[in-house]
């Protein structure tokens, strides 16, 4: 009787796991069934309803016509005439009698002749100024002359040589003393780290040429050449650039020269 309750049980305990797992299938199978059923027709209908859209943009684009440019005619006139003239005899002629094509251009060729006279500055075609210098002299002549000498094209600053030469062992003492030279601000302590703004610099145009010492036969520095044409006054002293030229021109009695001192003197 206990044998037969316990196997009752059992088989009732079952009965009752597999019962809902057969349900919950059904109840599955079923959703999916519906779902798939609801895809296909979706799909369907979207479809259809992108091919009829393609369809009907292909015939509205057999219908669109781009209208015609009404201007195409004279823009086409106004180009034959353009080719023609370049390519015609008299306008090339014209282009090849040009040494500059700035030249062909309005203003442009004014523009460089003002600016060819401001590197020129006040003095004369025939007259030339050269200051000779050396490393020799004292560092704070050196400083003030380059200081007299920014903004002032008119006077060409000669040296027979450079500290150290050109061998590459003077290097760190070649640049050293042209970095002191140079300086605007002689109290301007240069950074030791390179990010560092490095203290400002003249930016003259010192020309390093021996044969113009030899040429005005220069023994002496620092010293000053003044030229015109044939004429050559010199003098030699340390003295400062506007009583050099003060010198020269009780002499010469050069207009250009006299200009020149009142601009230099300016700058005082």
């Amino acid at each position: 009787m206990l044998a037969g309750l316990v196997a009752l049980t059992g088989s009732s305990v079952q009965g009752a796991e597999s019962c809902p797992d057969t349900i919950a299938s059904d109840e599955t199978k079923s959703l999916v069934e519906k779902a798939k059923e609801q895809a296909g027709a979706q799909g369907v209908i979207d479809s259809e309803a992108t091919q009829k859209a393609m369809e009907t943009a292909r015939e509205l684009a057999k219908t669109i016509t781009i209208p015609e440019n009404k201007h195409s005619a004279a823009g086409k006139k106004a180009a034959e005439e353009t080719n023609a003239v370049y390519r015609s005899k008299a306008f090339q002629d014209k282009v090849n009698g040009y040494e500059n094509w700035e030249d062909l251009v309005p203003g442009v060729k004014a523009k460089r002749a003002n600016k060819e006279q401001e590197a020129k500055g006040i003095l004369a075609d025939s007259e030339k100024i050269y200051l000779f210098l050396s490393s020799s002299i004292p560092e704070a002549s050196f400083q003030g002359y380059m200081a007299y000498l920014d903004g002032v094209p008119e006077i060409v600053p000669v040296m027979k040589g450079i500290v150290g030469g050109l061998s590459k062992e003077n290097k760190k003492k070649r640049v050293k003393w042209w970095s002191k030279v140079l300086k605007k601000d002689t109290t301007c302590k240069e950074p030791e780290a390179r990010s560092e703004a490095r203290c400002e610099k003249f930016k003259i145009p010192i020309t390093i040429k021996p044969a113009i010492f030899n040429q005005y036969e220069i023994t002496e520095v620092p010293a000053l050449i003044y030229t015109r044409g044939d004429e050559i006054f010199q003098i030699q002293g340390d003295v400062g650039i506007v009583t050099l030229l003060e010198k020269v021109n009780q002499e010469a009695r050069s207009s250009s020269v006299t200009r020149l001192i009142a601009k230099i003197s300016g700058k005082q």
